[in-house]
């Protein structure tokens, strides 16, 4: 796995806890994709909810019973935002042609299809506290529009998108 971390399962006397958290607020994030490539696409997100990430391990069967060996790998849950699509379709056309491309153009070594997305978490006096790295993201589910004339107070389009990619690393 290209992200590795030092991690000790060893008791450590020196860690402590710290008396007076503060707890983040879930407004406070903004995400970074590419600002060269997809300059609209970032400004706008709504939500974004961080995966759920698994380490299933593999089944031994036994004559008497099943039991779970340590897990060895780790599976990540699809990358989740919405956002609101602005007056002209500029940051959705961004993400739907960003598909299509996957689709429809060749590999090349110079070109990238994928891309790093960043989730930044501000603290309470908004400051970027933490930084969450998506790494080879690209869009597999974009949402469809829907533009509805019975609708009597204006309610601005949301559009959700989903995003796979290879690992997420905190930075």
């Amino acid at each position: 796995m290209p992200y590795s971390t030092n991690i000790s399962f060893n008791a450590d006397s020196t860690s402590t806890l710290v008396p007076n958290l503060n707890f983040v607020n879930p407004a406070g994030f903004k995400l970074l994709i590419d600002r060269k490539k997809y300059p609209n696409a970032e400004y706008a997100i709504q939500t974004a909810a961080l995966p759920d990430m698994s380490a299933d391990g593999a089944p031994l069967n036994l004559p008497q019973r099943n039991i779970t060996a340590m897990p060895d790998k780790i599976n990540y849950g699809p990358f989740d935002l919405t956002f609101l699509v602005d007056e002209e379709l500029v940051n959705y056309k961004e993400i739907h042609d960003w598909m299509l491309g996957l689709v429809t153009e060749n590999d090349t070594k110079t070109e990238r299809k994928t891309r790093d997305l960043t989730l930044q978490i501000y603290s309470s006096s908004n400051n970027v506290i933490r930084e969450i790295q998506f790494v080879d993201a690209y869009p597999i589910v974009l949402s469809s529009l829907p533009f509805d004339t019975t609708v009597t107070d204006p309610q601005y389009l949301v559009a959700a998108v989903t995003f796979n990619y290879s690992y997420f690393k905190f930075l």
